[in-house]
């Protein structure tokens, strides 16, 4: 090669550098939460709940009461505080959870874009009445409302939903800025 063309090839690469045009269109808006960083789940404790006749063994709150807003396609978790670690760090278990497995008792939910609720499910009343006070009184529910959007378009690994440390991890959630709703 002509020892002559490596300082013009230099020079047209340095001018080719330089060169700039008008700025094109802004690209349609991204959807955060994609690569996990930016997915936000709503979050919202009730604690001091009590299962009983009179409230045929349910808990029901409307979505609006916690200031939390719900469309169709969310998915929504609920879990109660089962039990601290020798540490004092709680453990959450996602309903439907067993009280009593031999006889068929649990903790389960439903939930509509509107409210949810918590109930006891048996196969009798006089089982739901049986149940030991560590089941039916001051009982702590933590909800948390998770977007469709990124649960159904989220590439990569998927999470364990009964697992709420993993769900936390997951969807940036902030127990620090859990708000917290006492039944009176």
């Amino acid at each position: 090669m002509n020892k002559k063309l490596i300082p013009l090839i230099f020079i047209l690469a340095a001018l080719f550098q330089s060169c700039t045009g008008p700025r094109g269109a802004d690209g349609l808006p991204g959807i955060d939460g994609l690569d996990g960083d930016n997915v936000v789940g709503q979050t919202f404790e009730v604690d001091k709940v009590n299962f009983n006749t009179a409230n045929k063994f349910s808990y029901i709150l409307t979505f609006a009461t916690a200031k939390v807003k719900v469309v169709e396609s969310d998915a929504v978790l609920i879990y109660v505080l089962w039990e601290t670690t020798t540490t004092g760090s709680p453990v959450w278990r996602l309903l439907p959870q067993a009280i009593d497995m031999p006889r068929g008792v649990t903790y389960n939910f439903d939930y509509s874009p509107a409210d949810f609720s918590i109930f006891i499910d048996a196969p009798t009343d006089a089982l739901k009445t049986s149940l030991a006070a560590e089941f039916t009184q001051n009982q702590t529910f933590r909800i948390v409302v998770i977007p469709s959007d990124f649960t159904s378009r989220k590439g990569g690994a998927s999470v364990d939903y009964s697992n709420y440390e993993a769900i936390k991890k997951y969807y940036n959630l902030d127990e620090s800025k859990i708000p917290a709703f006492s039944v009176k």
